[in-house]
This record gives structure tokens, C-alpha cells and sequence, in this order.
């Protein structure tokens, strides 16, 4: 890449800490164990990590918390792994930002009642690969029992929601679902639930949704999944832009680090072209193995840099397990070169302020710092015993190693 478009891209992203989100999923199980969430508020300590996603809403459809829901308590959907007290109060303790996590119409529990469950051509419950049932998106009811969720989480002093599996089934005997009460495209009770929600929660919540990564690049119809048309009612967008989720040949030019970078570049700086600017994009990161050649800290690294290069306001680890060893010399390599960046900007505004010391300073002079800087620009750095950032062979290092 040319170097002047490395240095202006170095210049986009936030070099406020706490404003670049760098996050972790956490499942229901493990929020469960306060000796877990002791060691992830640590990290928070620590400053690797500001903000952690909770199921409330689980991949299966049970709510992790102490529901009032009548229609919950009726499918026997409550299960209590959360105790909000302790949660609420170590994440403000700690400075750390709760997401709730909503997993929408992928539910074993509602769609135990036929009438809001997807069915199948003989008129059974519709299941996918994973034996998983699903309820109707077009149904009313289940959009409203959603819109019930969000707002008792709300109530409970959680002001952030990201809904997932917010789309139609994507795997299964799809030719055998026939659906009931359809109205529109499938784009229509997407976008007509996240109306709702808008016009319910209003502004004081934040509304996140989670979405394909290829639904940067297109407008997914069979899922029913659009970000242009939910940008007028989201607050933030989660793409998962797993590389392992991408086909091969997908950049297949490069080699894997470097496709792991551009493909969170390009998809970010897609997104962005895409959406209303008011929309935040905060990609999830693999944290996870799957088809990956070498699963170690440069594999998250490149997406953690990929995204922030890109525009993104940050990102969230995603290892369904909750474990984060891969996870957290990464994330403090990243910590350390946006404290580096800020104390760069820091010392350039000081210098500004103060140029007029520099104004004896003679042309002999600053061609020799010109030429400093140059070659400190074209030649591989030693860092600090702080920059833990291993090096990679071939790579050219600059100023900072957000971009590489």
C-alpha cells in the first residue's frame, strides 16, 4: 500500500481508549460463575477490554435472567443464569459497558407452540441442521413478545441491546417451510419489528443488530436481511465478518494474515458507505479456530487492526466457549498503540502550541530530521520491552502498528 495512504488511514481511528469498544462475548453459562466474570473484570482493569456481550436471550430461546414475562414463564423459557444485582454493579464498579444480547427468532421455547413456530409442509414444527426450531417472523406475536424482552431488559438498567438471528433460517430442508401469514418481503417484519422497537425504547437505548458478514456487501433477500433499509433504525451494526465464514476464494490472493486484515478493511469501509452516519459499526472478531492455518494472537490481531483501520469504533471477540487465552495479547497490543497514538497527537498539539521555539531552527537542521523520519518510516523498529507485538517476517513496521 502507498505510504501516504497508510499515514491518512492511521489518522481515522478514535485515539480516545475508552471510546474504541473492545469487547468479549461471555454465554449464559459462563456469566453464570462470578469467578469467571471476576477474571474478565480484571482484564477491564487491566484496560484490555471495555465492554463484554451477555445472552439474555439465548441461541435456543431461554431468557438467562429472572423474567417477569408471563408468555416466558408459559413456554418455560426462564432459566436465571444471570444475577443482575452482581452484574450491574461490578460492571459499573469495573467501567465496563454491558451489552444484552437478543437472540431473536431462533427459538426452541415459543415455537413449542405451533401457532408461532415456522412449519414444514406436512404442518410440523420446521426444524434446521441443528434440529433447532424457529418461530415466524411475520407473526405479530412473536415480534411483539421480542418487543416485551427488550423492554423489561431496559427497565432492569440495560441500556444496550444487540439482536441476533434477526433474519430467516438459513440452513436445513429450506424447500419444505411453508410459511403462514405472510405479508411483503421477507425484508418486511425485519424492518417493521425494529420500528417498533425504535418507537418503543426511544432514544435513551442503544439498538444493535447482528448481521451476516456478506450483508455489508448485499442485500441478503431470502434471509431477509438489509442494512441499508435498518440503518434508519439501529444505533449500531455487529457484522460477523468471521474470515472462516468467507469462501477461499474470497481474497484468496493473499496470504492469511493479510486476508483476515482487508476482509474486516474493506467490509468496515463497506459498511460505512452503506449506512446513515450515525450508525456505529463494531465488527465481532473470530476468536475461534475454524479453517484457520495458524490460530494464534497475529490471526486476531489483523482483524482487530483490519477494523480499526477500516472506521469501525471497535469490535467484539466471539468465542462461543467464553475462552479468551488466544485473545488477551492482542487486545494489549492494540491497547498500547492507541495509548501510543494519543500520546503522539498529545505531543504534536504541545509542539504546535509551542512552535514558535522552533523557529530558529535552520534548513540544514530539518533536513536532517526529514531524513530521520523517513528512514524511521521505512525500516523495521525495535520496540519497547512495553510493545509485546511480536514481529512478522517480511512485514514493514511504521510509526504505529495499527496499520501494518
Amino acid at each position: 500500500m502507498n505510504l501516504c495512504v497508510i499515514l491518512v488511514l492511521f489518522n481515522i481511528f478514535s485515539t480516545d481508549l475508552e471510546h474504541v469498544v473492545r469487547g468479549v462475548y461471555i454465554n449464559p453459562y459462563q456469566a453464570s460463575k462470578k469467578a469467571y466474570l471476576e477474571k474478565v473484570f480484571n482484564k477491564a482493569d487491566s484496560g484490555l477490554i471495555n465492554t463484554i456481550v451477555i445472552d439474555f436471550k439465548s441461541d435456543y430461546g431461554f431468557l438467562a435472567y429472572s423474567s417477569d414475562l408471563e408468555k416466558a414463564k408459559q413456554v418455560n423459557a426462564v432459566k436465571q443464569y444471570i444475577d443482575l444485582d452482581y452484574l450491574l454493579e461490578n460492571a459499573a464498579q469495573h467501567s465496563v459497558k454491558v451489552i444484552a444480547r437478543v437472540v431473536c427468532f431462533r427459538d426452541e421455547y415459543l415455537a413449542s407452540n405451533n401457532d408461532y413456530a415456522i412449519l414444514n409442509d406436512s404442518g410440523e414444527v420446521w426444524l434446521d441442521s441443528k434440529g433447532l426450531a424457529w418461530t415466524n417472523p411475520y407473526k405479530k406475536e412473536v415480534r411483539g413478545y421480542l418487543l416485551s424482552i427488550a423492554e423489561e431488559i431496559t427497565q432492569l438498567g440495560f441500556k444496550s441491546i444487540a439482536f441476533d438471528y434477526i433474519r430467516f433460517p438459513t440452513d436445513g430442508e429450506l424447500a419444505r417451510i411453508k410459511l403462514t401469514d405472510v405479508q411483503g418481503s421477507r425484508y418486511t417484519p425485519i424492518l417493521d419489528f425494529l420500528k417498533s422497537v425504535k418507537d418503543n425504547l426511544g432514544d435513551e437505548v442503544e439498538i444493535g443488530v447482528c448481521c451476516f458478514g456478506f450483508a455489508v456487501w448485499y442485500s441478503l433477500k431470502k434471509e431477509g436481511q438489509d442494512i441499508e433499509k435498518m440503518g434508519e433504525y439501529i444505533d449500531v451494526l455487529y457484522p460477523m465478518l468471521y474470515p472462516s465464514h468467507f469462501g477461499r476464494s474470497f481474497k484468496r490472493e493473499e496470504d492469511e494474515y493479510w486476508r483476515n486484515y482487508w476482509i474486516y478493511f474493506d467490509s468496515v469501509r463497506k459498511a460505512k458507505e452503506k449506512l446513515p452516519t450515525h450508525v456505529r459499526i463494531i465488527p465481532f472478531v473470530q476468536g475461534f479456530d475454524l479453517r484457520a492455518q495458524s490460530f494464534d494472537g497475529e490471526y486476531l490481531s489483523a482483524q482487530f487492526y483490519g477494523s480499526l483501520a477500516g472506521g469501525a469504533d471497535g469490535f467484539v471477540v466471539w468465542n462461543a466457549r467464553g475462552d479468551y487465552a488466544t485473545s488477551w495479547s492482542p487486545l494489549s497490543w492494540v491497547r498500547n498503540s492507541i495509548l501510543r497514538k494519543s500520546a503522539q497527537m498529545s505531543l504534536n498539539s504541545r509542539m504546535k502550541e509551542a512552535g514558535h521555539r522552533y523557529q530558529s531552527i535552520g534548513p540544514v537542521q530539518l533536513l536532517a530530521q526529514a531524513k530521520t523520519r523517513k528512514k524511521n518510516l521505512t525500516t523495521r523498529q525495535t520496540h519497547s520491552p512495553i510493545d509485546s507485538r511480536p514481529s512478522r517476517k517480511n512485514q514493514i513496521f511504521y510509526l504505529d502498528p495499527v496499520l501494518p
